[in-house]
């Protein structure tokens, strides 16, 4: 609105009455305030104020318009501060998928983002590597935690790397010393569902295959925390992500195994939009990076 600047300044005028604190509250000189003044009554027709040696006053008039211009104002000074927040990127909306093999590194970056940019409304799904990388280029998603290898089109960097865990429960331990003990192809398997992790469980076939295990009974879950249940109430076996277990096994119910072979680790990336300039998004890749470097330094 073109006379915007106009009532501002009357508004400011109306409430301070001095021109002097009127013009240092709008930050400008005094001269420019009493020409606005002057061209907004010329524009009105009628006086907005009286001046004398006492002061300056508020016209009747003025007083009527100065209660119709006052919510205008704050009304456009709202949106001018919240205009200000979108474009730093202290408001608006970051979705982002991971898989477990990032959720530590990914946690870390979450919690702190929100600290700084409590205002962003965040959203976070698990979702399988294969399915994030076309979320991401679709817009559905703007950032990825998912496995590497890079896609040529999306910007992308290195993270952290995983591998498979042979995980048991310690009531077992007389009988299974290793995934290599004769005793495993016996054991109930417990495993996450082909459709949950299609990439995790490619990588748990290689894994039976180069081991010449077969699970005598299959039970087929939706989460690894099932699995983890499952393993640690004595109901059989699993073979799960070692990033998943940090922190969260009981060392005095289950036994957890690294497993080094043949395409049984990975690496997982973070990935975003090579053309992104949301600054939500460039918000939290920045922290994302702090959080990485301040891993590898430690």
């Amino acid at each position: 609105m073109k006379n915007l600047d106009l009532f501002r300044s009357f508004a400011a005028l109306g409430e301070l009455c001095n021109f002097s604190d009127a013009a240092a509250r709008l930050g400008i000189t005094q001269p420019t305030l009493t020409k606005q003044i002057a061209r907004l009554e010329d524009m009105m027709g009628t006086q907005l104020f009286e001046r004398s040696r006492q002061g300056t006053e508020l016209t009747a008039f003025g007083c009527q318009f100065l209660a119709e211009v006052q919510p205008l104002v704050r009304e456009a000074n709202r949106i001018w501060e919240r205009g200000l927040r979108m474009a730093h990127g202290e408001t608006g909306q970051l979705a982002i998928g991971f898989t477990f093999s990032a959720l530590e590194i990914m946690t870390r970056a979450l919690i702190a983002y929100r600290d700084a940019y409590p205002e962003v409304e965040l959203t976070f799904n698990d979702i399988s590597s294969q399915s994030q990388l076309p979320m991401v280029r679709e817009r559905q998603l703007d950032v990825a935690f998912a496995r590497w290898p890079a896609a040529p089109d999306l910007a992308s960097c290195l993270i952290s790397r995983d591998r498979l865990a042979f995980v048991f429960p310690v009531a077992l331990e007389d009988r299974i010393a290793t995934i290599d003990s004769p005793a495993v192809s016996g054991l109930p398997f417990i495993r996450l569902k082909k459709s949950v992790a299609p990439g995790f469980e490619e990588a748990v076939e290689r894994l039976f295959a180069w081991k010449g295990i077969d699970p005598a009974v299959t039970h087929w879950v939706n989460e690894s925390l099932v699995q983890l249940r499952m393993v640690s109430a004595g109901l059989g076996v699993a073979v799960m992500h070692e990033s998943a277990l940090s922190g969260v096994i009981d060392t005095h119910a289950i036994v957890a195994q690294g497993i080094e072979g043949p395409a049984l680790s990975w690496q997982v990336g973070m990935f975003w939009r090579k053309d992104e300039k949301n600054p939500v998004v460039g918000n939290f890749l920045r922290i994302a990076h702090e959080m990485m470097r301040t891993s590898s330094a430690s």
